[in-house]
């Protein structure tokens, strides 16, 4: 695994903001922080993180306004997220995982336990990426290229929003979880994506995808 991913922490607690950041940093990871979630997006829109460390609880914006708006965002819905909070309710635990947050960490915790979370996530999008470089390249020429582009053109919104989860990482309860969708729904939006895109697979769908660039589901 790549230990330069870019980490963003957003936390209103500077003792603990900093704390995070020097465990993160000694680990190798580059390291921004805000201390509420409107900084946080005025950061990503300068440098978009590999993995977001959110508290729930702050001023201005809080973590769950913070979430709505980062998963608004199309190029921004595969980036791993985790709570962090010391709101240990069941109800607000249980109403995070439903928003399609990636995992749930409460306070007080071990560093290990934290590094656990944000070690386990960028591995499964490292992973990804690297079955799509030991996958048969689906693009060889700019014939291959001009066909991709009509077949990515006919996608529908909420079938960019799924494979770009999909190129995250993202499981199909996961990404019902994200979308706050019933996972068969989700199941049709695959299937369509494949028939559409002319590949047998998940990973060769993300594999296409990620060999042109995810900036082509912008388009």
């Amino acid at each position: 695994m790549d230990q330069k991913a870019n980490i963003l922490i957003v936390e209103d607690d500077l003792v603990l903001r900093s704390g995070i950041e020097k465990l993160l940093r000694a680990q190798g990871f580059n390291v921004r922080n805000a201390e509420n979630g409107f900084v946080a997006l005025e950061l990503m829109r300068e440098q978009v993180p590999d993995l977001i460390l959110s508290d729930i609880i702050m001023p201005v914006m809080n973590g769950y306004q913070f979430y709505h708006r980062v998963r608004s965002q199309e190029a921004w819905l595969w980036i791993p997220f985790i709570f962090i909070t010391a709101k240990d309710e069941i109800g607000d635990v249980r109403y995070g995982r439903e928003l399609g947050a990636d995992d749930y960490i409460k306070k007080p915790f071990e560093p290990e336990d934290l590094l656990a979370a944000v070690l386990g996530k960028l591995e499964r999008f490292d992973q990804l990426t690297q079955a799509s470089k030991n996958t048969r390249p689906l693009i060889g020429n700019r014939s291959d290229m001009a066909t991709l582009k009509p077949a990515i053109d006919s996608l529908s919104e909420r079938e960019r929003e799924v494979l770009m989860l999909i190129c995250g990482g993202l499981s199909n309860a996961e990404i019902a979880g994200r979308l706050v969708i019933a996972v068969s729904t989700v199941k049709t939006h695959v299937a369509s994506i494949l028939a559409k895109l002319g590949v047998g697979n998940r990973t060769e769908a993300a594999s296409l995808v990620l060999q042109v660039g995810l900036d082509i589901l912008d388009d």
